[in-house]
């Protein structure tokens, strides 16, 4: 990845083929290119790549999450002539997308011409930043160290070398092997039943994992696209970003209808697929339907960047803000295609913002970039009703990242601030913990006067209170563990799966919060109901710090003092003789952790492991 025109492509296809001489006219990736490549390892084993090359231009960087994957090794090309790389912008998307997935830096040195990058400071923010490679892509110079690196990085990713069934190796190889660009779920269903496999979720747990792996596209969680496996997964972006970027869509400022499709995607390759395309844009939030216009659709990221003329009225406004430490591109576009229905008149919305109005109350929601932020101000008789909708969507979209770091910004209602369009603003989080710490007032840093922390919240955000008397009924197993450990979660709720459908049995993980919902409050209410909680220990557990501060200690607390079963499972060798957790019995022995144990052996392990699961939860 790399701004547009650094080397990606060149880079890409010496690594295929480095006797690959640069072509002075060498076109601009336009969306995703998928280059595959096989190089031998020391044991003469076969190793396959698939070589994603992102196209660089702004328009494709919303996208980017759909493909960035935590089975990946990321190179960062800059061209140092034109010294107009942000480092800190790529290094920031990869830590975001993806699970510390390890990075190089390329410095494509065109004409000679050298730059310093201050290596100590990257690596001190990104742990994941491996090393800088210089080279000089039109002499390849620097190109054979470069390449020895990459074979080094990939062959030694964490999940490279676990077996797989060879099952699903051969389904793998039926589908790369098939020349078509789609097939129907059926037709899928039935190359997996013809190489061995018999149920219907193991099937779908392959295809899941080819997903993710890049093989394939399947997006098993909409309805539509469910019924399309996607053989080649460029045919599918290729199609899209023939959309964004068709001149007569970009000059009509993003809008188009069926008909442009039509002429968009003629190539037979797509003419009977046009409505799974469709779908897929909208899948990823690259269009919506015009409400009073059906057929007709606006991609956001090409409206006008002018803000349109429309009146405000600034008296008794409801303020929210969201800042963020990274903000990633794409997340009001993405936003303006959720709440697409309520734009006021289907005209005030531009590429930075958007006005709505719903049940004669207005808001305007407004992004910032370079400042990180995102401004909402709500106007009108049901202010509260909109904002609550507004932040529910808003957290919805910020949930899909899972380690995106922002604030929600709560405004001051100190008399000096309540009327004001610049008042001093909260954390929203510094205020749960102000009343969790029975501190019932604040200072406003503008007025210096104390004011009501609960009545800065209720002003502003709608929060239903749980009764104080309501009794908790413990009656679930909760899950805990790390995301570095989530073939582990699979393994586990695979040999869960018969019991939980025997005894009607309530398993919860965090892959169950719902989009849209509050994480942490989820997990919150997930721990007040387990009656057991099942503990996947490893380095990456006992290392995580939200682990140890929010998880852990409710459930060490109800252990002692309402009974909850503490079960848990080594998964590897770790220094769990250093917590609180040598105080239960684990469910396996310590000194034999499951990842030090053939196939047959982890399997019976595992067996042994559920049947103490369910002892604990009937008892």
């Amino acid at each position: 990845m790399g701004e547009s025109g650094a080397g990606k492509t060149t880079l890409a296809k010496k690594i295929k083929d480095d006797k690959y001489k640069l072509q002075p006219d060498e076109n601009t990736t336009q969306g995703i290119d998928v280059i595959q490549w096989k190089f031998l390892l020391e044991n003469q084993r076969e190793f396959q790549v698939n070589i994603w090359d992102f196209g660089g231009q702004a328009i494709y960087h919303a996208t980017h999450q759909f493909f960035l994957t935590k089975r990946s090794l990321y190179a960062l090309v800059a061209d140092t002539r034109k010294e107009d790389t942000d480092f800190y912008y790529w290094l920031n998307v990869v830590e975001l997308l993806s699970v510390n997935s390890p990075l190089l830096i390329i410095k494509n040195e065109k004409q000679e011409r050298k730059r310093e990058i201050n290596e100590r400071d990257l690596r001190r923010e990104f742990t994941n930043f491996k090393e800088t490679l210089a080279t000089n892509l039109a002499t390849d110079r620097g190109l054979p160290e470069i390449l020895n690196k990459i074979k080094h990085y990939i062959s030694n990713l964490p999940l490279v070398g676990i077996e797989l069934p060879k099952t699903w190796v051969k389904v793998r190889e039926a589908l790369e092997g098939d020349s078509r660009e789609y097939i129907s779920l059926e037709e899928y269903l039935n190359i997996c039943q013809k190489h061995g496999f018999t149920k219907q979720e193991d099937k779908l747990q392959l295809s899941e994992y080819l997903h993710d792996l890049g093989v394939c596209l399947h997006f098993q969680d909409d309805d539509f696209l469910i019924k399309t496996v996607i053989l080649k997964p460029t045919w599918g972006t290729d199609a899209v970003y023939k959309v964004l970027d068709n001149p007569q869509v970009i000059e009509k400022l993003g809008k188009f209808d069926r008909n442009d499709l039509k002429n968009i995607w003629y190539e037979s390759k797509y003419a009977n697929m046009r409505a799974e395309l469709l779908q897929l844009m909208m899948k990823f939030k690259l269009c919506y339907e015009i409400p009073s216009s059906p057929g007709t659709y606006i991609a956001p990221q090409l409206l006008s960047a002018n803000q349109p003329d429309f009146n405000w009225d600034e008296s008794n406004n409801l303020i929210l803000g969201y800042k963020y430490h990274f903000m990633p591109k794409g997340i009001l576009t993405r936003f303006i295609v959720e709440m697409h229905s309520n734009i006021e008149q289907q005209t005030l919305v531009w590429k930075t913002g958007v006005v709505l109005a719903k049940d004669e109350t207005r808001a305007e929601v407004i992004e910032n970039y370079n400042q990180r932020e995102i401004k909402v101000r709500v106007a009108g008789k049901r202010k509260k009703e909109l904002l609550a909708v507004i932040n529910h969507e808003l957290e919805k979209i910020h949930n899909s990242y899972e380690r995106l770091q922002y604030q929600t910004l709560v405004p001051c209602n100190c008399e000096s601030c309540k009327d004001s369009q610049a008042p001093h603003f909260y954390s929203r989080e510094v205020l749960y913990k102000s009343l969790d710490a029975l501190n019932y007032q604040i200072q406003c840093q503008n007025s210096f006067r104390m004011v009501d922390v609960q009545r800065l919240i209720d002003d502003v955000l709608l929060t239903p209170q749980k009764p104080m008397s309501e009794s908790i009924t413990r009656n679930q197993v909760f899950i805990s563990y790390s995301h570095q450990n989530q073939e582990w979660l699979t393994k586990l709720q695979k040999h869960l799966k018969p019991i939980i459908r025997n005894q009607n049995m309530v398993v919860w993980d965090d892959t169950k919060i719902q989009p849209g919902a509050k994480w942490r409050e989820a997990i919150e209410n997930a721990l007040a109901a387990a009656k057991v909680a099942v503990l996947l220990v490893s380095p990456d557990f006992l290392a995580s710090d939200f682990i140890a501060d929010n998880e852990l200690p409710p459930l060490l607390d109800a252990a002692e003092a309402e009974g909850l079963t503490i079960i848990w499972i080594p998964l590897s060798f770790s220094s769990y003789e250093e917590t609180e957790i040598e105080k239960y019995q684990s469910a396996h022995p310590p000194n034999q952790p499951l990842d030090s144990l053939t196939s047959a052996q982890e399997n019976q392990a595992w067996v042994n492991i559920c049947k103490k699961i369910k002892a604990a939860v009937i008892r």
